[in-house]
């Protein structure tokens, strides 16, 4: 006979999820296994507990279901176990056998206990059922002691984070064999050491005033939370580090545990997502919307030291005929060589962006005067002369450019680019191939 829960579980995203009708059955469990056993069974999602049986509820002294519903498995370990858990269930679950570890009744009694953890696949969810056995036998209490300290070895070196424990003063105690690889230190190096080694020599007296003032006594808010530091790799030197300390009252000594990950790899995917959302996929360029942002801090620099910009507005002359006859990949092979020739014309602090198709944006900076911007239009047209071979096709290239000036044209950003988008399409309409200056009453001056 098969057993049915239907409940509400509160995921991670603060959404509600409901569970319908899973057949225990279904993963060798049955009512009366369940409901009539001696021992403790628990049934937990993302580590909360969902489902707990009589016996279970009698052991740690709740009165109803209530009293357990919802809660961290967490809150019923044992100060002194707390951290053996915070890897998440999922950790001890690929162990065959028992775990001993203490409990805490809700009358804050402390029970020693044996706990075997088993997967049950629900659909797209894991949820697991949690077996808790109360050892009361002195041998069997000896026996758990020496059981805790190989479980815990054996999980500190098979985990992939590097893990370390320290006392008080800092020195290291413990190095697994993820830590080793992180660091490129041995153990047998690294044991004995202060744990500010594992940082650049130039952060050292940083990290052990962050020791000595917020970590040591154990009560710091930095406990328990992923904080980012600069490690040291023996062979390939800085690099970025996640660490996150916890710490337990042990007799009269006061360890730590530091659970330590290399986010080198994490950090660069932020760093190209982050690129990819502001440049041109095709050119690396900035795009529109970094452009914008330019332009902006541009100006204020702009008004602060009085200086000048000039903005120009470029079409591609003789573009689509190519595209359309040579085919998207020769026109993606143009417009790759444009950018690489406009960026080789304008000096390092001025911006060549891609806000379009064929279309490109200059911003020229920290100008004494805008007598430069037809200097650098002239340079445009000239570097795209030499014929740009794509698909085995010498193509040749013109192009239409409008240019407006700060502060001449305007003082805003967005009505500086109307002016001088104006202007671009003012020269498209007089022949192509040339730059324009926009004057306020739409008659252009310098005409090339």
């Amino acid at each position: 006979m098969g057993i049915w829960v239907k409940r509400n579980i509160m995921t991670n995203r603060e959404t509600v999820v409901e569970i319908n009708e899973f057949d225990l059955a279904q993963a060798g469990w049955g009512m009366k296994l369940i409901e009539k056993a001696s021992n403790l069974f628990m049934i937990c999602y993302e580590d909360h507990i969902q489902y707990m049986n009589p016996a279970g509820l009698k052991l740690i002294g709740a009165e109803s279901h209530n009293d357990v519903l919802n809660k961290p498995i967490i809150d019923f370990i044992h100060q002194d176990y707390k951290d053996f858990l915070s890897f998440g269930l999922e950790v001890l679950a690929e162990e065959d056998d028992f775990v001993p570890l203490k409990l805490t009744t809700l009358d804050d009694k402390s029970l020693d206990v044996k706990l075997l953890i088993n997967e049950l696949q629900l659909g797209p969810m894991t949820a697991y059922i949690v077996e808790v056995q109360d050892i009361t036998a002195y041998k069997r209490a000896s026996e758990a002691v020496r059981d805790r300290e190989h479980r815990i070895k054996s999980i500190l070196n098979t985990v992939s984070e590097g893990i370390i424990t320290f006392n008080s003063d800092g020195v290291i105690q413990t190095f697994n064999p993820a830590a080793e690889k992180v660091f490129a230190m041995a153990a047998r190096e690294a044991i004995g050491k202060h744990i500010e080694e594992l940082m650049p020599e130039g952060t050292r007296d940083k990290y052990r005033r962050i020791f000595e003032r917020k970590i040591s006594h154990g009560r710091s808010k930095m406990m328990g939370r992923a904080i980012e530091f600069e490690g040291l790799n023996q062979d390939k030197g800085e690099f970025p580090l996640e660490m996150t300390v916890s710490s337990a009252q042990v007799g009269s000594e006061r360890l730590f545990t530091a659970v330590l990950r290399d986010i080198t790899e994490r950090i660069q995917n932020v760093e190209r997502i982050r690129h990819m959302a502001h440049h041109d996929t095709l050119t690396g360029l900035p795009n529109r919307h970094l452009f914008k942002d330019r332009l902006f801090h541009a100006i204020k620099l702009s008004k602060r030291y009085d200086k000048c910009l000039v903005l120009m507005f470029i079409d591609l002359d003789k573009f689509k005929p190519i595209n359309d006859t040579l085919g998207h990949e020769a026109g993606d092979t143009v417009l790759i060589e444009v950018a690489r020739r406009f960026r080789n014309i304008i000096r390092e602090s001025d911006t060549v962006a891609r806000i379009g198709g064929d279309e490109f944006i200059i911003l020229l900076e920290e100008l004494d005067t805008t007598e430069s911007g037809p200097l650098v239009a002239q340079k445009v047209l000239d570097c795209l002369k030499e014929p740009i071979i794509a698909a085995g096709e010498e193509c040749y290239l013109g192009s239409s450019i409008g240019m407006s000036c700060f502060p001449e044209d305007s003082m805003d950003a967005e009505e500086l680019m109307r002016c001088a988008d104006e202007a671009m399409y003012a020269v498209k309409t007089s022949g192509r191939n040339g730059f324009k200056l926009y004057d306020s009453a739409l008659s252009i001056l310098g005409t090339k």
